[in-house]
């Protein structure tokens, strides 16, 4: 993956289900809103978080998936 922004969305994420399930995540949750984590821009962040807070949330709690979702909003600015 070489796009930056991919690739700190997949860091603010591996943190808390681990590297090789955030790498799945980003690029499911890229499909999902209709992009690759190689395209992904900075405007998809807010639909890209509100996905992955789900997914996160499913699997590892609420409070983690509000967290990642959070973090993932901030790396837009």
């Amino acid at each position: 993956m070489a796009n930056p922004l991919a690739q700190r969305v997949e860091k603010a994420l591996s943190s808390a289900v681990g590297e090789f399930i955030a790498k799945a995540t980003v690029k499911k949750n890229c499909e999902i809103i209709g992009t690759t984590p190689d395209d992904l821009i900075a405007a998809q962040l807010p639909e890209l978080a509100v996905h992955i807070e789900k997914s996160v949330s499913f699997f590892s709690g609420k409070e983690t998936g509000v967290e990642v979702a959070e973090k993932i909003r901030g790396l837009g600015g």
